[in-house]
Formats: structure tokens, C-alpha cells, sequence
């Protein structure tokens, strides 16, 4: 018998008598609750040899035992006598009615059309699974802040089977979402959004996990700044924006706002009939501003004016502060920086063009107790406290005024790169400074004070070359450009290279001393008579005509002379300082800075010039020069005072 015909006689009684099918594709038996188990399975195949059908699949038994894996048809359960092939491979056969925890052995038995079965113990033909909950998932949602909060949506998506997602509400009295996800099927949690709330990141994809427990944990921030006051102990303080109103819980001293909004909130202490208020723009999200209220801040010095040591004393809230200029790229550090009003003067380039320092509106004692001269300078009215006279010309208050931040150029302006203007009387520059407008003028004696005390008081000492900088003053050959210190670290102190070959600056104000004295007006001198006026429109050169004489007088044969005494009008202009006394000081005593005077009518040019050297200074005064006076040596500086 040749092989083809051997073959086909075996395959014909294989077909008569059949032959067991290979083993399953797949069976799983997995938990879908606390009674109930699914199975998922696919038949075998039918089985071919050289082509020809051996072996046609008609079902599959499946046979359940609580004790071990059936081993016949006969042993334990039956569950399912399958002859729909494919029907279970996605969707699960269920079975009902089982006891949570107890395993489940399931065997399957692939049978033939001619009904000869599998009995084979192949582990793809067994699997076990115990009864058990769907995994347990809470979510708890915190919400930082739940002034604007409503409600949000938070889902359960169940990746595996859609139709099994759950969603619930959050509100703020309802924080905690609880669901079942059934075992095996894969899902995440989703949050929804709500309004001026941070959205939390939807959780990673997880596969629910028999009789298993997750939490998960969310927030919604609410938009969120800080605004950190300091105010008086036992004041009351709120914090306001719009219709939103919040009230610190203490009385402290001090307290944390948390905003959540964009905008200006406005912060106000009230203490009995004390008010300070203040305001802070919020604009991002996460922004921290400090602020301090005060009914009242007061910053002084004293010094014994027959005392040759230049240093003052700090009193009152200057006391422990400390400030210190810049030297090319090394910045100053200033306690200041943060108290008004020195933390409120900055450049500022108006309409004009013209590049200015805006001085806000304080208060000043200046007084003697004995030998003892104190200046005081207060950010708001109080008792004892005149409002500076360079805030209120001609009887006209201001809430700020502008210096220029450069001395005046020949086009009449304040503004950088430019050789300052020289040669010109003050009557001319006042008149091409008035001829800018209302309010354009040469600064004033009133300006001036204003000035002297702020950097008095910063500093607290009559040094300035020292503290600051020598300026543009030892045996230069010519005037400095302006602009030279613009890069000097927050606009104080001097530029790298040699002290007294560079310019100096204070808060934005570049070359108060050094480079070209500068006429100052609202001042006429005769005969040692000092004569003051704070109406721009009077202003006047050799005249007594509304002006007032002041209640000190000085020499009249100053030259060079070292100053060691500021005269203390006992009038109504305490604040002005002009020398008294001069002779035995020197550039490190006193005043540590020279003036100079004359006989008959003179006009008032202060700082020094580019050869003057130690004579120039904060205080460096010359009385000597006739209203006709012009020279290379004398420049100006422009006043705008804001109608």
C-alpha cells in the first residue's frame, strides 16, 4: 500500500471515530462583584493534517469546583455548555449566586462534532478566580478658598466599558466622591472645571483591582496672591477690592491677606479716628506684595550743633536703619528703600521730554532743644508737623513734585547725554525755564531744603562726599556730560573710576554737587540779610519786595570758608538751610562744606563746580556774585511743580 493511500485510509477512521481538540485560546475566569464571577474564552481551533479536516470544534463544557480543577465531564458544575464558538471571547459569561472570597477552580473541555473531548489538564484550559467587590476609589477635593466656588463636576471614566463612567457633584459642603469600578476594567479620574479655580490634572489610567481601595486627593486654587501687611497694633485693618471685602481676625500687627482676584485692592488700618490707607495691584496669579500702614511714620536725626563730628544721630523709626551708596557695579543697600517718602521718588520722563525726579508730599519738624538740632520728616499729617514748603508754593498743596534729574541742557531741558548750560544769568534761566510752561521754573530754596533733609536723614551725616561721592570736582578741565551715572545700581551713589573724576547721583538726582554750581531761586542775599520767597510767580533778583527776611543772618566776607553752622529761621521758614556760621570747619567737620559771600545785593549758587573739590557739597554756598553774574562755572536746574 503506497503512503497516499495509507494516509487516507487513517484520516478516514479518524474521521468515523474523531479526535480530541487542541486546547483552548483562550479562558479567564476574573471577579465582577462580591456574588459573581465572569469568564472569558475562546474555542480551539478546528485541526487540519495535510489539508484534510481531523478534527471540527462543536463547543466547549466549562466545569466548576470549590475544591479543584475538574479532571472529567463529570466532576463538579456544570456552568456552561457552549456551543456558540467566539460567543464569550469579549463579553463575559456570567455566573451568579457565588460566595464572596471563596475560589472558584473552572476547567474546560473542548468537544469534537463527534463529541470526543479534551480532558487535557493544560493550564490554558484552567483558571480560578475568587468573588470579590469592584475596587473601592474615594476622591477628596479641597478647595482653598470657596468665595467664588460653586460646584464641580468629578468623573470616574471607565475606559473599558463607557457605559459604566459615574460622575459626582463637589460643592463646598460636599468635598468627597465615592465610586466602584468593576474589576479589570481600566479607568481614570477626571475633574472638571470651575470658574476662577485651578483645574487638578486628571489621574493616570488604572486597572480597578479585586476587593482594592484607592484615594486620591485634589485641590482647586482659587486665583491666589498674598498681600502681607504690617500695621499698628490693635488697629483694624481691611483688605477691599470691588464688592469683595476681607477683614484681618487679628490685631496684632501684622497679617497675611490671601486674594483671589485681579485688580486694586485697597488696604485700610482704622484705629478710633485714625485712617492710613494704601493700595496694591494685584495682577497675578501667585504675586506677594508687602505693604505697611502706619497712622504716622516718623523719621528723624539730632545732632549738637557745636559738636564738629558731621554725624547725626538716628531718632524716632530711623533708629537702627542704614543706608549706603553704590561705587560702579556694587550696589548700595538702603533701609529707606521701603519707607515713604523715600520709597516714592523715581524718574519719571514727562510730556515734555524732559527726564525728572518725583518727590512725594511729607511732613518735617526742624527744631534745637538746647545745642541739639533735630529734623524730623513724617510720611503723613500729624500733630506738631508742617506740610514741606516744596508742596506748597504760593499756598498751593501738592501731593508731589518734580526735580530735574540732570542739570539743565541748552535745549532748555532735562534730559541725558547733554553739556550742561552755562553762562547765563539766573534771570535768564528762570525765564527760559518759565517759558516751558505753568509750573516750569529754576529750582528753589524751598526744593532745596526738601532735599538736604531727605538725604540728612537717610544718610545721617553732613559728609556727603564721603557717604556719596566726591562728585565731578577735583581739578577737572571742563564740565561733564550728563548722564554718566544712569547704570549706578538703584540710582545712588557713583560711577566706577576715580572718586572726584566722576559724577554722583542721589535717588535719580545726578550732580546735585560738582560739574556746574547751579542758581537757586527764591533767594536774595544783601549785606549778609538772607531773603527767602515760596511764590514762583514773585520771584525776583536785588529785591526785599515779597520776599521775607529770615531770623539769621551770615558774613560778608566768606571765601572758601569751611561751613560749621546751617542757620534755624525762628519764623515761619525752619526749613530752610543756609550757612550762619563758617571759618574753622573743614571738609570732614561741621558741615564739611565751603561758601562764599559778598557786600550789597547777590544771588544764591550752590554744589560746587568741576575745580572746587572738598568746597562742594550738599550745603556749598555762594552769595558772592551780583544778579549779573554769568560764567562757564554756574549752570541751573529745572523745578515743575504739577497744577
Amino acid at each position: 500500500m503506497g503512503w497516499a493511500e495509507a494516509k487516507w485510509t487513517v484520516d478516514s477512521i479518524l474521521q468515523k471515530i474523531g479526535q480530541a481538540p487542541n486546547n483552548m485560546r483562550a479562558f479567564t475566569a476574573f471577579p465582577l462583584s462580591a456574588t459573581s464571577l465572569g469568564l472569558r474564552f475562546l474555542e480551539p481551533e478546528d485541526s487540519y493534517a495535510d489539508g484534510n479536516l481531523i478534527c471540527s470544534v462543536k463547543g466547549v463544557m466549562v466545569r466548576m469546583s470549590t475544591t479543584a480543577y475538574p479532571t472529567n465531564i463529570n466532576e463538579g458544575t456544570l456552568v456552561v455548555d457552549n456551543q456558540n464558538l467566539g460567543a464569550y471571547e469579549t463579553e463575559p459569561f456570567v455566573i451568579e449566586n457565588l460566595t464572596e472570597s471563596t475560589a472558584y477552580y473552572f476547567s474546560a473541555f473542548p468537544y469534537s462534532v463527534q463529541g470526543v473531548y479534551n480532558l487535557s489538564s493544560n493550564s490554558s484550559n484552567r483558571s480560578s478566580a475568587s468573588p470579590a467587590a469592584g475596587e473601592a476609589v474615594t476622591v477628596n477635593v479641597t478647595i482653598d478658598d470657596t468665595t467664588g466656588f460653586t460646584s464641580v463636576t468629578v468623573t470616574c471614566v471607565n475606559e473599558t466599558d463607557p457605559a459604566a463612567t459615574s460622575s459626582k457633584t463637589i460643592t463646598p459642603t460636599l468635598s468627597t466622591a465615592n465610586f466602584v469600578v468593576p474589576i479589570g476594567d481600566t479607568y481614570h479620574i477626571g475633574y472638571g472645571a470651575a470658574d476662577g479655580y485651578s483645574k487638578p490634572n486628571n489621574t493616570a489610567p488604572k486597572v480597578s483591582v479585586a476587593g482594592a481601595s484607592t484615594t486620591y486627593e485634589a485641590t482647586y486654587y482659587y486665583f491666589s496672591a498674598t498681600i502681607n501687611v504690617t500695621y499698628p497694633v490693635g488697629a483694624t485693618v481691611t483688605c477691599v477690592c470691588e464688592s469683595t471685602s476681607y477683614t484681618a481676625p487679628t490685631t496684632t500687627g501684622s497679617y497675611a491677606f490671601i486674594v483671589h482676584k485681579v485688580g486694586t485692592w485697597v488696604i485700610t488700618a482704622t484705629q478710633g479716628s485714625n485712617v492710613a490707607s494704601t493700595s496694591v495691584a494685584i495682577t497675578t496669579d501667585g504675586q506677594t506684595a508687602t505693604v505697611e500702614l502706619s497712622f504716622v511714620k516718623i523719621y528723624g536725626i539730632s545732632r549738637d550743633i557745636t559738636s564738629s563730628s558731621p554725624v547725626w544721630a538716628r531718632t524716632d523709626s530711623a533708629v537702627g536703619k542704614t543706608a549706603t551708596a553704590s561705587v560702579g557695579v556694587t550696589a548700595g543697600v538702603s533701609d529707606f528703600d521701603i519707607c515713604e517718602p523715600w520709597s516714592g521718588i523715581v524718574r519719571e520722563t514727562l510730556a515734555s521730554g524732559d527726564v525728572m525726579v518725583k518727590i512725594p508730599k511729607f511732613y518735617f519738624q526742624r527744631y534745637k532743644e538746647g545745642n541739639v538740632e533735630h529734623i524730623r520728616i513724617a510720611d503723613k499729617s500729624t500733630q506738631g508737623f508742617t506740610v514741606h514748603p516744596l508742596f506748597k508754593h504760593a499756598g498751593v498743596e501738592r501731593d508731589f513734585a518734580y526735580v530735574g534729574a540732570y542739570k539743565t541742557s541748552s535745549n532748555n531741558k532735562s534730559v541725558s547725554g547733554a553739556s550742561p548750560q552755562a553762562s547765563q544769568t539766573r534771570a535768564v534761566f528762570r525765564t527760559n525755564a518759565k517759558a516751558k510752561g505753568s509750573g516750569w521754573g529754576l529750582i528753589d530754596i524751598a526744593a532745596l531744603s526738601a532735599i538736604q533733609m531727605l538725604i540728612l536723614v537717610e544718610f545721617a551725616t553732613n559728609n556727603v562726599q564721603t557717604a556719596i561721592g566726591r562728585g565731578y570736582c577735583d581739578s577737572n578741565s571742563a564740565a561733564l556730560s550728563v548722564g554718566s551715572c544712569n547704570t549706578v545700581p538703584n540710582l545712588t551713589g557713583r560711577p566706577s573710576g576715580t572718586d572726584s573724576k566722576t559724577d554722583v547721583v542721589w535717588r535719580g538726582i545726578e550732580g546735585l554737587w560738582g560739574n556746574v554750581w547751579e542758581w537757586v531761586d527764591g533767594v536774595n542775599w544783601n549785606d549778609g540779610t538772607y531773603y527767602v520767597c515760596n511764590d514762583p510767580s514773585k520771584y525776583a533778583d536785588d529785591t526785599a519786595t515779597n520776599y521775607t527776611q529770615l531770623s539769621f543772618a551770615g558774613a560778608t566776607n566768606w571765601s572758601s570758608s569751611y561751613i560749621t553752622t546751617e542757620g534755624l529761621d525762628t519764623g515761619s521758614n525752619a526749613h530752610i538751610m543756609l550757612p550762619s556760621a563758617a571759618g574753622s570747619g573743614s571738609e570732614t567737620t561741621y558741615q564739611c562744606d565751603a561758601c562764599w559771600s559778598s557786600t550789597g545785593w547777590r544771588v544764591f549758587q550752590r554744589g560746587g563746580a568741576w575745580v572746587d573739590g572738598s568746597a562742594c557739597g550738599l550745603f556749598a554756598a555762594h552769595l558772592g556774585n551780583a544778579s549779573s553774574t554769568s560764567g562757564v562755572y554756574v549752570g541751573s536746574r529745572l523745578l515743575y511743580l504739577p497744577s
